[in-house]
């Protein structure tokens, strides 16, 4: 919905419908849903592929919504345009929020639910249930810009503002460009599905200060506890084989792919303590940029701080301390009095 223009604050902001997009009752139920958070800071708008080529810009559309549903047919396969799939499934939507167009459809066969999302940057993530395998999975969607395709877009747009001054309407030249959704074309897609043996309750990713440090996938396991899921790890540029990386791939932090998904022990926040029935986890920035805290209830309550990338902007606990005092007292001593001496050979000097 939209407001319409002349609305008052006395009077009210009528609204009006922009856009729907319908389901079938009948054979699709809505999972879940989430949303680009409004307020999340993206450090670098371009990712490295490993290949030793130019790193792609990521697709960072602020208005964009992951929608999953479970498909219910009883009748087997169905015909959907575009997508080929087989009763049971999880059927993917990425939606433009402002436009209302699908941007993607990924159908992800004999899936079933509860699907849980998360969002980060140009990255999408799903955790649901396969019945064919009897496992749990999570699969990972990275969306790219398509360099031609957006070089178009953006020379249309500097044309609008070639236009846009001529009419004095006097855009801002050091204005940072925005992304448009009326104007940005579709972007490709890359994607991993990853064997994940643990089944949870809800899925989150910590926040940080100013988006540098690596996201940590935070999940509410069935089993009552926390459990934090590196972007290394789910990242959907993995490679495929057993080959070593590559020089460029590991410049650019990216590992082979492996099909199986192992949860590293350090990477536990609740540790051994228990956390019943976790139905939200809420995470929040701090002034350090290496540490996010994190706040998980349901029939518990539990909080703690996560350090994704390690406490790099903190001093360990067995850091020598007296020895930094003692040497920066030390410092500033021989500067006063290098600076004695510098003002009594100049005063020397005067009387030679």
């Amino acid at each position: 919905f939209a407001i319409k223009k002349g609305g008052t604050l006395e009077g009210g902001y009528p609204v009006e419908e922009v856009w729907t997009v319908s389901f079938p009752v009948a054979t699709e139920k809505i999972c879940d849903i989430k949303t680009i958070d409004p307020d999340e800071i993206v450090h670098s708008p371009v990712s490295g592929m490993g290949d030793g080529r130019a790193p792609r810009r990521k697709y960072l559309n602020p208005s964009l919504i992951a929608l999953a549903t479970q498909r219910t047919g009883t009748e087997g396969k169905r015909a959907l345009p575009g997508v080929a799939y087989t009763d049971p499934s999880i059927v993917i939507y990425l939606i433009d929020g402002i436009t209302g167009k699908i941007i993607h459809r990924r159908a992800q066969k004999f899936g079933q639910g509860p699907v849980h999302l998360a969002i980060a940057e140009n990255m999408v993530v799903a955790h649901y249930f396969n019945s064919k395998s009897n496992t749990f999975e999570i699969t990972t969607i990275e969306l790219y810009e398509d360099p031609v395709k957006t070089a178009k877009a953006e020379s249309a747009a500097l044309a609008a503002e070639s236009s846009a001054r001529n009419q004095e309407m006097d855009p801002d030249p050091n204005a940072d460009p925005v992304f448009s959704s009326l104007i940005a074309p579709v972007p490709t897609l890359i994607q991993r599905t990853y064997l994940f043996t643990k089944s949870i309750t809800t899925l989150a990713v910590a926040k940080t200060r100013q988006g540098i440090t690596s996201k940590l996938f935070l999940t509410g396991l069935s089993s009552h506890q926390i459990a934090g899921i590196g972007r290394n790890l789910l990242d959907a540029r993995r490679p495929y084989g057993e080959a070593p990386p590559t020089k460029d791939q590991m410049a650019d932090g990216i590992v082979p792919y492996h099909p199986v998904l192992k949860l590293e022990t350090q990477k536990f926040p609740s540790y051994n303590t228990t956390v019943a029935r976790v139905a939200h986890i809420t995470t929040a920035p701090t002034f350090l940029e290496s540490t996010s805290l994190v706040f998980a209830h349901g029939l518990d309550l539990f909080y703690t701080r996560v350090t994704p990338s390690g406490a790099f902007d903190l001093l360990s606990e067995d850091f020598n301390r007296p020895f930094l005092a003692a040497t920066v007292s030390g410092v500033i001593v021989l500067l006063g009095l290098t600076r004695r001496w510098s003002r009594q050979k100049r005063l020397s000097m005067l009387w030679m």
